[in-house]
């Protein structure tokens, strides 16, 4: 879905290399590996780029300063995926330390750099290559896991699928402690509408982490264009280039920038917390959804956890979240996004605002990548549709009518398609619709009774349609009546009890409709809250169900439906 981050990569990470640098001084010379690992390693123009990312400033007093620092850059490969430089600044900025890896665990590889660090502080080349080796031959484990590499390395793999949280994350903590909300809320602006973006700092880790933590804001979205953490020197022209990019720049290099023919560029100085920008992109967005993210981030300024990315949650899901109503679902058809409906159902400033998010390539990508799960029947559940669940954003009840309807228009198609191959729309739009499934289950029992109605000209009465319900013992204390009702049949043994008498059972003919045409609705029955309400529907009324086939679809396929039991016993 646009994410830029590979999947299962081979290793844990791809190579280790201890990188020298002596051009204080001395103008032309390069950065030198002096060691690495593996050993045999063999990509010499990976190494080379390598090296001179690991010193993204100029060598003069700046520099001393960044002893001790850990940092990251991002190299971008054949395939579009990122690989994170994650390095360490030491002994006066002459060295660096950095591995290459394609697993953005930020917290674990800064620990093991430290650790790398101290070993050959200290000459203890064994110690260090046993380490080396030990992880680069693990498997990778999953997220939670608690690794133990060696005495003084350990550490539990985070899971990227969580908000980040502050303290734990660093990158985001960072970010919160060195730009202010206001200046957060214009970035994020600048973010959603695709400017060029440059942000400078004299110190490298608080420099990459605003870039990793503001882009992560974006979430469920991702930055779909140039993307540098951390710019080098040689690299400078970058900054000219006429797309969208996200750069980060040390401030040693800012007033050669300067002079730079830079036109319409966002501009934000950490150190001065200071940001220049030529565009009105936070007054374009709906004031209500700014005002509701600018107030929560106030409200957690001084707390810890997930708040703050949760707040920028929030706020997505209020711009984006209801892309549901604009799915088109067919039966037999692939799901299709309708970008005329997503705009036109939103209030007129909203609308204003999605005319030109829906140009953007970071919302093309959402939506492909979303559309690619659907259709491929792998179906998606995220923080950002439990959020969409969870709140009020635009209308998925439309949907779930539409879906409904859908299915009763097309059943015989749809019958087919879940012979052979379950259908995506079937399996993953009910969890769309999922808080919505009591009062879909009503509607059904509704119109089925209806339609016995028009073909038998026979009614089932209010009282005998819906189950019967325990009084409690409060209208039992009013009502005397009703206790004697539920004494027990002991009690009632020998006395005469008027009870109205019970209406014969209507004659109902069988419709002579053909197999395929009848109703079929699938639930794919992911919450043990909608399986039970289900399964109470069922059990009310099995007569009900002669023309309904429930196709439960298990994510267990060991499990036995107790609707299919039931109707087995009963002939149905």
């Amino acid at each position: 879905m646009g994410s830029r981050i590979k999947q299962n990569p081979d290793t844990t990470f791809e190579v280790y290399a201890e990188v020298t640098y002596s051009g204080i001084g001395c103008v032309g010379k390069d950065p030198e590996v002096r060691r690495q690992f593996p050993e045999g390693y063999s990509d010499q123009e990976v190494l080379q780029t390598l090296t001179k990312f690991c010193f993204p400033f100029y060598a003069d007093s700046h520099a001393v300063n960044q002893v001790g620092q850990n940092f990251t850059f991002v190299l971008t490969d054949i395939d579009s995926k990122q690989r994170f430089g994650f390095c360490r600044l030491s002994s006066g900025a002459k060295s660096c330390f950095c591995i290459l890896s394609y697993l953005p665990w930020f917290e674990v590889f800064y620990k093991l750099l430290n650790v790398l660090a101290d070993y050959s502080a200290k000459g203890q080349d064994s110690q260090r290559s046993e380490l080396l080796e030990t992880f680069h031959k693990l498997a990778i484990p999953e997220p939670g896991t608690s690794v133990h590499l060696g005495v003084h390395s350990y550490f539990t793999v985070p899971d990227t699928r969580e908000l980040p949280s502050i303290p734990e994350n660093r990158n985001l903590t960072e970010y919160f402690v060195a730009v202010d909300v206001n200046n957060m809320l214009h970035l994020y602006a600048s973010m959603l509408y695709e400017r060029r973006i440059l942000i400078c700092c004299s110190k490298l880790s608080t420099l990459t982490a605003c870039i990793h933590g503001s882009a992560a804001m974006l979430y469920p979205m991702f930055w779909q264009h140039v993307y540098i953490p951390v710019l080098p020197p040689h690299l400078l022209d970058y900054c000219c280039a006429p797309m969208p990019y996200l750069i980060g720049i040390h401030l040693s290099l800012m007033e050669k920038v300067r002079n730079m023919a830079l036109e319409d560029v966002v501009i934000l100085n950490v150190d001065t917390n200071t940001l220049e920008t030529p565009f009105d992109d936070l007054q374009s967005l709906p004031n209500d959804v700014v005002s509701a993210l600018k107030s929560r981030l106030k409200k957690v300024s001084t707390t810890t956890g997930d708040g703050v990315a949760r707040a920028f949650l929030k706020a997505q899901a209020s711009f984006f979240g209801s892309y549901r109503n604009a799915l088109k679902i067919e039966p037999g058809e692939p799901i299709t996004f309708c970008e005329e409906t997503f705009v036109s159902h939103r209030s007129a400033v909203m609308r204003q605002f999605l005319q030109n998010a829906i140009q953007l390539q970071l919302f093309k990508q959402f939506i492909d990548g979303r559309l690619d799960l659907l259709n491929s029947g792998e179906g998606f559940s995220d923080l950002f549709e439990e959020e969409i669940n969870m709140g009020e954003y635009a209308g998925s009840d439309k949907l779930y009518h539409q879906w409904l309807s859908t299915v009763r228009k097309g059943s015989g198609a749809i019958l087919n398609t879940v012979k052979t191959k379950a259908n995506p729309a079937m399996k993953t739009v009910y969890k769309f619709a999922k808080d919505h499934a009591k009062m879909g289950i009503k509607e059904v029992k509704n119109r089925l009774k209806q339609k016995d109605i028009a073909e038998n000209g026979c009614s089932v009465t209010p009282e005998e349609s819906l189950p019967r319900t325990a009084p409690s013992p409060l209208v039992e204390k009013k009502d005397p009546k009703l206790r004697e009702d539920r004494r027990p049949i002991t009690v009632h043994f020998g006395q005469q009890r008027l009870r109205p008498p019970r209406p014969p059972p209507p004659k109902i003919q069988r419709s002579s409709r053909p197999p395929w045409d009848l109703r079929l609705f699938c639930f794919s029955l992911t919450s043990s809250a909608a399986f039970s309400q289900f399964c109470r529907f069922a059990h009310q009324d099995l007569m009900l169900l002669r023309d309904l086939r429930v196709i439960l679809l298990w994510k267990d396929e060991g499990l036995q439906s107790p609707v299919q039991n039931s109707l087995s016993h009963t002939g149905r």
